[in-house]
C-alpha cells in the first residue's frame, strides 16, 4: 500500500490560520496599551473631575452672571488686536482675563489679560488664533463672582459673543 507522504504541521495552513487569531488579539491588546501609556490624559476644562464643590462654584459663577444680565463681545481687530465690549450689571473691573482654550491640545490654550480703556472698552495685544477656540471670560486679577463663556469658530467671523453659560 501507498500512503501519501504526510507533511508537517507547520507546512498545513489550518494551524497558522489557529494561530493568527490568538496573534492578532496579542498585538492588538500592545497596541491598545501603547496607546493609552503614550497620549495624555483628556483636558477637563470646567473641572467637573475634582469634586461637587467646584462644580457648585462655576455653575454659581455663571448664574452670577445671569443675574447682572452680563453679555460680552470679542473682537479681533488688525494689526493684533483684540477687544471686548462688556455689558454688565456692575462696575467695571480694571482687567478681564480671557481664556481660549483649544479643544483638544492644552500646549495651544492662552490666557489673555484685557485692560480697561478710557472709552469703556477693554483692549490686548493679541493676534486672531487658528482654528477652533472655546472662550472664557472672567474679572482679572484671582477669583471671579462670574463668568462669560462662548466660541471662536475657525472659518468664522473675527468676533465672538459671550454669554453666560455659554451659547
Amino acid at each position: 500500500m501507498n500512503t501519501p507522504p504526510t507533511t508537517p504541521w507547520y507546512r498545513q495552513p489550518w494551524p497558522w490560520f489557529l494561530i493568527a487569531l490568538p496573534a492578532a488579539a496579542v498585538c492588538g491588546s500592545f497596541y491598545t496599551l501603547w496607546l493609552a501609556v503614550s497620549e495624555p490624559e483628556a483636558v477637563v476644562r470646567d473641572e467637573y473631575d475634582r469634586n461637587g464643590l467646584e462644580v457648585t462654584r462655576r455653575l454659581g459663577q455663571d448664574a452670577r452672571a445671569r443675574e447682572l444680565g452680563m453679555e460680552a463681545t470679542l473682537r479681533f481687530l488688525p494689526p493684533g488686536n483684540a477687544e471686548i465690549v462688556l455689558k454688565s450689571g456692575l462696575n467695571a473691573p480694571a482687567t478681564l482675563s480671557l481664556q481660549l482654550i483649544h479643544p483638544t491640545a492644552e500646549v495651544q490654550d492662552r490666557v489673555l489679560e484685557f485692560r480697561l480703556g478710557p472709552n469703556g472698552v477693554y483692549t490686548a495685544r493679541a493676534a486672531r488664533p487658528e482654528g477652533k477656540r472655546y472662550l472664557q471670560l472672567e474679572a482679572g486679577g484671582g477669583a471671579s463672582e462670574w463668568r462669560l463663556r462662548g466660541v471662536q469658530d475657525a472659518g468664522g467671523e473675527a468676533s465672538a459673543r459671550l454669554l453666560p453659560g455659554g451659547n
